[in-house]
């Protein structure tokens, strides 16, 4: 594929789970990636294996949380790239409890991770997405990574879904606004369904643990989930990597605002 050739990519919590898969197929598609975690190992191994492979990555330490953090990588980026295409708010943490367990260290710290986080890439993206955005049509793209529970509610993660719907709203916001700015950023959001990822199997830990479903068995449990999904199946990386490429890409140029749905049908129940 070619879809991203000659664009610099940044993705955030890259270094597993969706943002990694993500990395691997923007790299595959052409693009120099940017991978950003506060998992060093795991972010510098992985984007060993890209350029191993003959594609282009490197890694910086991000604590999406941070505002002196970001704007030190941003930096990096103008500095060593001259701008950036492409900015992919994709780290988020999960939290399976009922409101009356829910801390309020709890609820700031996902609103931290999930939230603060995508304020803070697209604030301070803004001047690096810029310096490239008009030399194009399809201009610079924002991506943020929500959930299909950021459209619907589900008991048990208040302040997961609270997080997630924020995502949506601010994405449709900053599209509005920067269009009428006349900057050439589009922003989209991406909404995972049940994704086979190491986060999705430890919320069926927390599940288990608490018998929400009635029970302590993850097998059931699981196989409870697949089928509330009309595919009747867990989604892979794969399949939300290559919408978040899509969105980064020239092919979805007459897209900004909008939230592509990849869940197996769940929220269409």
């Amino acid at each position: 594929m070619s879809l991203l050739n000659g664009k610099t990519v940044l993705i955030t919590g890259a270094a597993s789970g969706i943002g990694a898969s993500c990395a691997k197929i923007a790299a595959e598609s052409g693009a120099t990636v940017i991978l950003a975690d506060i998992d060093d190992k795991g972010g510098m191994a992985l984007s060993e294996e890209i350029n191993a492979n003959g594609c282009s990555a490197e890694f910086q330490h991000l604590d999406v949380g941070s505002e002196d953090e970001w704007k030190a990588v941003i930096g990096n980026i103008i500095d060593q790239y001259e701008g950036l295409d492409v900015l992919v708010n994709n780290a988020g943490i999960t939290l399976i409890k009922p409101i009356e367990a829910t801390t309020l260290e709890e609820w700031h710290k996902l609103s931290r991770v999930n939230i603060d986080s995508v304020f803070l890439g697209m604030k301070h993206a803004l001047p690096a997405l810029k310096k490239r955005s008009l030399a194009h049509v399809a201009g610079g793209s924002i991506v943020n990574m929500s959930s299909a529970v950021g459209l619907v509610g589900i008991p048990g993660a208040l302040g997961y879904t609270m997080t997630k719907a924020a995502v949506r709203h601010m994405s449709k916001s900053a599209a509005i606004e920067f269009a009428e700015m006349g900057y050439n950023i589009r922003v989209n959001s991406v909404h995972p369904g049940l994704i086979k990822t190491p986060m999705a199997d430890s919320i069926y830990e927390v599940w288990a643990q608490s018998r929400a479903f009635g029970t302590d068995d993850i097998d059931q449990i699981e196989k409870i989930m697949t089928e509330a999904h009309p595919l009747g199946r867990h989604g892979m990386p794969e399949d939300i990597a290559k919408a978040v490429v899509f969105l980064a890409s020239d092919d979805s140029s007459y897209m900004t605002g909008a939230e592509m749905v990849v869940d197996g049908g769940f929220v269409a129940k």
